[in-house]
């Protein structure tokens, strides 16, 4: 059988950590899935990582995670978490659940069927402040255009196939925007 592994940045996410496990478990076993959870404490100042290492006593073979020194960003954790899946498949998403969990099985019917890449499109931008709306709207608008890609509605919300996760951690780029690498 076929593994998905989850890779979830995590900053400061210490009262999300067992909500984040038990919902995607759940989940996961309902759907009969083989899975693994790889949390990456991206510098987190609370007890993020110590949840993290909590879970991963309790249910070794299916949930690990690393911890940071500092704050190297999402994109570092996204990368670090990517290094130490071993799916055949990977979903990315955020660790407090903003991404809806509920898609993932149709992501990996996608997969199954043979896609390499599955974008998790946002419908709603959610709430965010007039300040972010703007400035996240003309950075989308930039970058569409440099890229000659709509990226304005895209996320970090994704399904990759282990090709293309192995591709991706062949580069020699350590600087990277993950959301138009993968788009």
């Amino acid at each position: 059988m076929a593994l998905l592994s989850v890779v979830l940045p995590a900053y400061n996410e210490e009262l999300n950590i067992a909500n984040t496990v038990k919902t995607l478990t759940e989940l996961f076993d309902r759907e009969k899935m083989e899975f693994e959870l790889v949390f990456i404490s991206d510098g987190s100042k609370d007890g993020t990582f110590r949840e993290i290492r909590k879970a991963a006593e309790a249910d070794p073979g299916r949930i690990r995670g690393a911890e940071f020194s500092r704050n190297f960003g999402k994109e570092a954790g996204i990368f670090a978490g990517l290094e130490l899946t071993r799916g055949d498949a990977v979903v990315v998403m955020d660790c407090d659940l903003q991404h809806p969990p509920e898609v993932i099985p149709q992501m990996w019917k996608l997969w199954q069927n043979g896609a390499q890449v599955v974008e998790g499109k946002k419908s709603s931008r959610g709430k965010e402040g007039l300040f972010y709306k703007l400035s996240a709207g003309l950075f989308y608008k930039i970058m569409s255009g440099l890229i000659k890609m709509d990226m304005s509605s895209s996320s970090d919300f994704k399904l990759l196939d282990r090709k293309v996760v192995d591709v991706l951690l062949s580069l020699p780029e350590r600087n990277t925007f993950f959301r138009a690498m993968t788009f």
